[in-house]
């Protein structure tokens, strides 16, 4: 965390300049800033550089100021810019007893361990894309179109919750602090630690069941699932017309179903999926039908078909 901040708040005919330091205290350097290149103290603040051996560095982070209120701006002392604090005769200064603290500020300014960051395309959907120190910035989610319980994992991180302890539930991405981009992209700090996200992006099998709704019909429907709701948006048992299909994508008009060993299956189940078939095909929708060998051995050709009938990009890794 930073040591030490400067606070500015501009009022109708004046601004007044407050620094909160973990070293120097809290104290107000000017009241009486008549605007930007008056000459107070707070416009050299802004200003101010600090010549060294290694080079010429600001005083201030300018470039990473935060609003903490509407006419409230919170800026960071660089590294190089606590000598100014310590240049200042501190005793000449008034102490501050505003109800700001440096804790308050903190808050403002700590870094995250990761992000979700969430940019809106052309066609009206939502493209999640995840950061973190360890994993360089990569697509995690495309065409969401952010409905209620929307399935994509970028949604579903979004709405992930750690027990801290028990009865106390922590949402891994603190929504309070999220802030918009120059470019209209919405970022969403994630503070607690990301190792778990990272390894479900990751498809580790120790952490896929945490992800896994428990309303499967069979091992292979939820084998299936957990490898392919990282690439597709599934909606499982999703009910259409009088049937329920295994996995859906509805706004594809996609109907995948998975039917196990076919010599487990009698003459009416087999009269039964035809009649569904020709009534969904009736509907508009493609029915996409794999075996639980061709899941057991080549899901990842089978996500591919899913994926170019989708018209969608494949953005997991295979294993």
């Amino acid at each position: 965390m930073p040591d030490s901040y400067v606070l500015v708040y501009t009022e109708a005919i004046r601004r007044i300049f407050v620094i909160l330091s973990s070293t120097y205290g809290k104290f107000v350097l000017t009241k009486e800033c008549a605007g930007d290149g008056c000459g107070c103290l707070g416009c050299r603040l802004l200003a101010g550089t600090v010549q060294t051996a290694d080079g010429n560095f600001p005083v201030l982070d300018l470039d990473d100021g935060r609003q903490l209120q509407e006419r409230l701006l919170v800026y960071t002392f660089t590294e190089q810019g606590e000598a100014f604090i310590e240049a200042l005769d501190r005793p000449r200064y008034a102490d501050y007893r505003g109800p700001i603290g440096k804790a308050d500020l903190d808050r403002l300014f700590q870094r995250p361990n990761a992000a979700i960051i969430i940019g809106q395309e052309g066609d009206g959907t939502f493209t999640h894309s995840f950061v973190s120190s360890t994993v360089d910035m990569r697509v995690i989610s495309r065409g969401c179109r952010a409905t209620r319980h929307c399935p994509c994992v970028g949604c579903r991180i979004v709405d992930m919750q750690y027990s801290e302890m028990p009865g106390h539930l922590v949402p891994a991405v603190d929504l309070s602090s999220r802030r918009a981009t120059t470019d209209g992209k919405l970022v969403l700090p994630i503070f607690v630690d990301d190792s778990i996200i990272s390894a479900l992006l990751n498809r580790d099998p120790a952490v896929r069941h945490s992800f896994t709704p428990d309303f499967f019909d069979s091992p292979l429907e939820k084998m299936f699932y957990e490898l392919a709701f990282l690439d597709l948006h599934l909606y499982p048992q999703h009910r259409a017309g009088k049937y329920r299909l295994d996995f859906a994508i509805p706004d594809k008009m996609i109907a995948i179903e998975l039917d196990g060993h076919e010599y487990h299956k009698t003459k009416y189940h087999r009269t039964h999926d035809a009649q569904r078939d020709r009534w969904l095909y009736g509907q508009g929708w493609h029915v996409l039908r794999f075996t639980g060998t061709e899941i057991c051995k080549d899901l990842d050709r089978c996500i591919d078909e899913i994926c170019y009938l989708a018209n969608v990009e494949r953005l997991s890794a295979r294993r």
